[in-house]
């Protein structure tokens, strides 16, 4: 009781906070016609400065746009963490890469820019995102409806509606534009040298080309966010008499991943550390993924390969994998996914994949 009510003490003081900034900001500019009419505009900044699955569902904005209008000079503007993502792809035409220990960098950039609308994709306020979005100077700023910022955007989409999947989510800020062309599939673009570095490893590693390989990603970057891994290496062993097993990390989870592979008897091969696009390339290789709720899934979702998924927390209608094939398993405040059914669902995809 005492935690929900400092939380509920320190959301009225940020949405003070928020009034009294808006307050000396003024209000934005009167809102335009809808459907926006496009011809008359030039440049636009997206902005999306979260985490790796939030930018990765974020690409069919960028798609959509870029298709319907190809006059357009799309910039984006994204956390410095996942700017490499968005290499590489042709509907981008400047990506800005927020460091949230030197904001100011990105500022002045901004600054400099002469943006005629800006696009705010978070659906959960964001002091970061409506304060780029301020800083663009674009007289068209577009964004969900929230206590805090509602004067920072002349047109506002309201929070509330059916449950929908982020990926929608965004694209519903386009909607509300007038765009009824929308792509809906999240795409991540490779280089050459990305291409050859995971076909070099695959003819590394892959010792049978007869059987399945099975990714695996046990880690996350909350700890009681993850399925035991005990259970994880009770599938593992199991699933080494049929097929490959191959195991990716994060940064940091090298060493202990390494120390519980070595007490296995049958031993999965663990796979170099690898950027985020050179790991969606590996994922588009193999036959399935098994990982908890955790950004790769989203990887999975851009390549379009089958995900077993455990969540322990979020919303599975938000967040879940988005290839038909995929699976998703709960397991929430408890410990009650058994390895054995999460075992029989991975040997039912193999068999079907």
């Amino acid at each position: 009781m005492a935690n929900q009510a400092l939380h509920t003490i320190e959301k009225k003081a940020k949405q003070l906070l928020w009034k009294l900034v808006g307050a000396c900001a003024g209000k934005a500019p009167s809102p335009p016609g809808l459907p926006l009419d496009f011809t008359s505009i030039n440049s636009v900044l997206v902005i999306r400065p979260d985490r790796l699955g939030d930018v990765v569902l974020s690409t069919p904005v960028y798609e959509t746009l870029k298709k319907g209008f190809p006059h357009l000079q799309i910039s984006v503007l994204v956390d410095s963490a996942q700017s490499e993502l968005l290499a590489d792809n042709p509907n981008i035409n400047r990506v800005f890469a927020f460091n949230p220990k030197q904001p100011l960098n990105v500022f002045r950039q901004l600054r400099d820019e002469h943006f005629d609308l800006t696009l705010t994709l978070n659906k959960t306020f964001s002091a970061t995102a409506t304060f780029f979005s301020l800083c663009s100077g674009a007289k068209i700023r577009i964004g969900y409806e929230h206590q805090e910022n509602a004067w920072a955007h002349n047109i506002r989409v309201p929070v509330q509606g059916p449950p929908r999947h982020e990926t929608e989510n965004n694209l519903e800020i386009l909607r509300a534009l007038g765009i009824e062309k929308l792509s809906s599939q999240p795409r991540l673009y490779f280089n050459a040298d990305e291409t050859q570095k995971i076909t070099d490893l695959i003819r590394e590693y892959r010792s049978s080309p007869d059987q399945p390989v099975v990714l695996v990603k046990s880690g996350t970057r909350i700890a009681k966010w993850g399925w035991r891994w005990e259970k994880f290496r009770t599938v593992i062993e199991q699933l080494l008499e049929s097929a490959q097993v191959w195991m990716v990390n994060g940064p940091g989870e090298e060493a202990e991943l390494e120390n519980a592979i070595a007490s296995m008897q049958k031993k999965p091969q663990l796979l170099p550390l690898l950027s985020a696009k050179e790991l969606a390339l590996l994922i588009q290789e193999c036959d399935v993924l098994l990982c908890n709720h955790t950004g790769i899934m989203h990887l999975a979702s851009a390549v379009d390969k089958p995900v077993c998924v455990i969540f322990k927390h979020g919303e599975i209608k938000r967040w879940g994998p988005l290839n038909s094939a995929s699976v998703v398993l709960e397991e929430r405040d408890d410990d009650s996914l058994s390895a054995d059914t999460v075992l029989d669902i991975l040997l039912k995809m193999l068999n079907t994949h």
